[in-house]
């Protein structure tokens, strides 16, 4: 895995990129990922489910792997709650089970409000770019959260 900071280099608002972090889609973690998400019998793929696929949001699960977690954490920052704001996947072609794929990651931080983007490129060396998925996540700063109330 290769990592570049490119925050210092470019004034403190260019993208934090992370290239070349290897995966794999295994059977058993798909499956967690289906029991999980509470798509253990294919209901969101109609009549052609195939339980040997890998679901078409699987790949989000791959932003909390330890690789991936410093950096993220990083680019939220300390006192700051992130938020799920959304999310989406562009297919080339579905994944496979058992199969080896890259992913180059891209952090970028905006202000106004503050939000992190990520973006991911999943490719391999022999056929290229596979999908992309990209997450924003709303960063709402923890003080900003009013405590409940005893009363």
């Amino acid at each position: 895995m290769i990592a570049e900071d490119l925050r210092a280099a470019e004034g403190g608002d260019a993208p934090v990129q992370l290239r070349g972090v290897g995966v794999r889609t295994d059977a058993e973690k798909i499956a967690a990922f289906r029991r999980e998400s509470g798509d253990f019998v294919g209901q969101t793929a109609g009549e052609n489910f195939d339980p040997n696929a890998v679901p078409l949001t699987y790949p989000f699960c791959w932003l909390t792997m330890p690789e991936i977690r410093p950096t993220l954490e990083g680019q939220i920052g300390a006192g700051f709650l992130p938020v799920h704001e959304a999310q989406s996947f562009d297919y080339v072609r579905p994944l496979a089970v058992g199969r080896d794929y890259l992913l180059d990651f891209t952090f970028t931080r905006t202000s106004d409000p503050e939000r992190l983007t990520v973006k991911v490129a999943i490719s391999t060396p022999d056929a290229g770019t596979w999908a992309t998925f990209e997450t924003v996540l709303r960063i709402v700063p923890l003080a900003a959260i009013a405590a409940p109330s005893n009363e």
